[in-house]
C-alpha cells in the first residue's frame, strides 16, 4: 500500500506547534534570566541586595559597639562608631555623654575584643551637625573606612541609596557580637543651613548613632548617623517614620582634624 504523505495544510500545522513550543520555551528562558538580573541572581547584574552585602562583608571588620560606663562601672548607654584611621574611632558625642566626667569607654570589635577607649576630642556644645567625638585605642589593626567628599551629595544626588550600619537596640535589633545593616533609604536633600543631610526611607533606631551612612554605589561613608525624626511635625499631619539626620563626611573629616592634628588623606 502507498504511503501518505502530509498535506501542506498539516505541514503547516505542525511547523506552527513546534514553532509556539520552541518560542514558549525560549521565553521562559528569557523571563527567567530577566528574572534573574532584576533581583541581582545567577549570573546577571548584581543587584542592590547583593551590593549591600558585599558592603556588609568589607565593611563590619571596621565598624564596632561603643558602650559609655557611669560612675559605678556599669553600662550607661551604646552606640556604635567606625574605625577612620587606624586606632581612631568616630562616634556621636551624645553617645559617650554620660561617660564623659569618668572617661571610662569600652569598645567591642567584630571579633568580641574590648577595647579600652580614651576621648581624643568631643564636642562639649553639640547640636545634631556637630555631635561628634574622637575616641582612641591601643589596637591599630583594624581596618579604616574610606569617606567620600560630601560636599559632591549636596545637591543633583537626591534618591541615592544609602545604608546604615551598626548596633541598634542590642539585644532586640541587632547583637552585641557583631554589627547589622539595620536601615536603608535614599539621600533626600541637603540642609546647608543647618549643614546636615535628610535621609528618607531610613527608621535609625537608638544604638544606631555614631555609625557609618553608606552609599551603596560607591560603597563609602558619606555621613555619620545622629537623629532621627519621630511624632508629629503638625497635628494635622501623620505621624513621621523613617526620616533621619546624618552629619556630613566633610564634616567628620575636618573635626577629627582639629582635634588630632592628623588629616584623613581620602577626604579634603
Amino acid at each position: 500500500m502507498a504511503q501518505k504523505t502530509p498535506t501542506s495544510g498539516i505541514k503547516f500545522f505542525l511547523f506552527f506547534i513546534f514553532f509556539l513550543g520552541f518560542s514558549l520555551n525560549l521565553f521562559v528562558i528569557l523571563d527567567a534570566e530577566w528574572f534573574n538580573v532584576l533581583i541581582g541572581t545567577g549570573h546577571g547584574t548584581k543587584g542592590t541586595s547583593g551590593s549591600i552585602k558585599t558592603l556588609f562583608e568589607k565593611a563590619n571588620r571596621s565598624i564596632v559597639l561603643v558602650i559609655p560606663k557611669g560612675s559605678d562601672g556599669s553600662n550607661c548607654g551604646s552606640g556604635t562608631g567606625f574605625i577612620v584611621k587606624p586606632g581612631y574611632v568616630a562616634t556621636n558625642a551624645h553617645v559617650i555623654e554620660c561617660s564623659l566626667r569618668y572617661e571610662d569607654i569600652i569598645v567591642k570589635d567584630f571579633r568580641g575584643r574590648m577595647h579600652a577607649a580614651q576621648i581624643e576630642g568631643v564636642a562639649r556644645n553639640y547640636g545634631k551637625a556637630n555631635d561628634l567625638a574622637i575616641l582612641k585605642i591601643s589596637d591599630n589593626s583594624l581596618p579604616p573606612l574610606t569617606l567620600t567628599d560630601s560636599a559632591q551629595y549636596e545637591s543633583g544626588h537626591e534618591g541615592d541609596e544609602i545604608v546604615a550600619i551598626g548596633y541598634p537596640l542590642v539585644g532586640m535589633a541587632s547583637s552585641a557580637d557583631k554589627p547589622a545593616v539595620t536601615a536603608k533609604g535614599s539621600l533626600s536633600t541637603f540642609k546647608p543651613d543647618e549643614n546636615i543631610f535628610i535621609a528618607s526611607g531610613m527608621p535609625l533606631n537608638a544604638g544606631n548613632s555614631g555609625g557609618p551612612i553608606f552609599l551603596v554605589k560607591t560603597q563609602q561613608v558619606v555621613g555619620v548617623a545622629v537623629a532621627v525624626l519621630r511624632g508629629q511635625v503638625n497635628t494635622n499631619l501623620a505621624p513621621v517614620e523613617g526620616v533621619s539626620y546624618f552629619i556630613p563626611a566633610n564634616i567628620l573629616a575636618h573635626f577629627f582634624e582639629e582635634k588630632t592634628g592628623e588629616k584623613l588623606s581620602d577626604v579634603p
